[in-house]
């Protein structure tokens, strides 16, 4: 099962909602429910995701590089411009994003081609996409200005993550932790994510969860929240004996 978030994708891309997919078929939309949620919407926590207007941007400039990879091996038949692939399914929409991520010097490729239509600023922040992050991560806490996800490998991080259109308490719900794999990207000195989750159904018991607390406070211990990418461990465990010196 795939969450995934349609701002602008597929048969559904003028609600500007998420649905929930499966490998190959649509099992539900939310659109009812998202629309009362965004009505009755809580103000703090508005700063846990993008503005509307980067929002735009985002799937803007993510879009543009995604056909570009699409015009290159002709993934998805008759798609050429970035207005395109909104009407795609994001099943078709995965199997781009999948090559890009395998050959990421895709991006420098696209940059070097300096498309007129968009501002050095804007490169500048698709040239960044080459930092991303891609693995398994536990959504673990909700935070005013982030969302928590915790990478569980030898060397435990917490990355504070934006969501775009809508929250992930929005979502995903209150029921916390949560695996899923995902692609974090670097977005205007913030972290967001690619638009797409994929969720585990594991219930986690109090014994796994006191240990993924641990790894939490290891993490902020040790590195801090990261809150933009690249991120350098070295760099930061260097920062950190420098404060300790005074």
């Amino acid at each position: 099962m795939k969450f995934s978030m349609a701002y602008g994708m597929g048969m559904l891309k003028s609600h500007g909602i998420f649905v929930i997919t499966d490998d190959n078929i649509l099992v539900l939309w939310y659109s009812i429910i998202v629309t009362d949620l965004t009505q009755k919407k809580d103000k703090r926590w508005e700063k846990m995701k993008l503005s509307k207007e980067d929002v735009e941007l985002f799937y803007k400039l993510y879009y543009s590089l995604l056909a570009y990879v699409n015009r290159k091996f002709d993934i998805i038949k008759g798609i050429n411009s970035p207005e395109d692939l909104r009407g795609c399914p994001i099943e078709e929409i995965n199997k781009v994003t999948n090559i890009l991520y395998r050959q990421p010097r895709l991006i420098d490729l696209f940059v070097a081609e300096e498309p007129s239509n968009l501002s050095s600023d804007e490169l500048s922040i698709i040239s960044s996409w080459k930092n991303f992050v891609m693995g398994r991560f536990l959504i673990f806490r909700y935070l005013k200005k982030y969302t928590i996800f915790l990478d569980l490998s030898n060397t435990p991080k917490a990355y504070g993550v934006l969501a775009l259109t809508f929250t992930f308490d929005e979502m995903l719900g209150q029921s916390l932790p949560i695996m899923v794999e995902a692609v974090l990207l670097p977005f205007k000195n913030k972290i967001i994510y690619d638009g797409i989750l994929i969720p585990y159904r594991i219930t986690f018991g109090s014994g796994i969860r006191h240990s993924f607390n641990d790894a939490y406070q290891e993490a902020k211990s040790r590195f801090g929240i990261i809150t933009s990418l690249p991120f350098s461990p070295e760099r930061a465990e260097q920062s950190d004996a420098d404060k300790l010196r005074f």
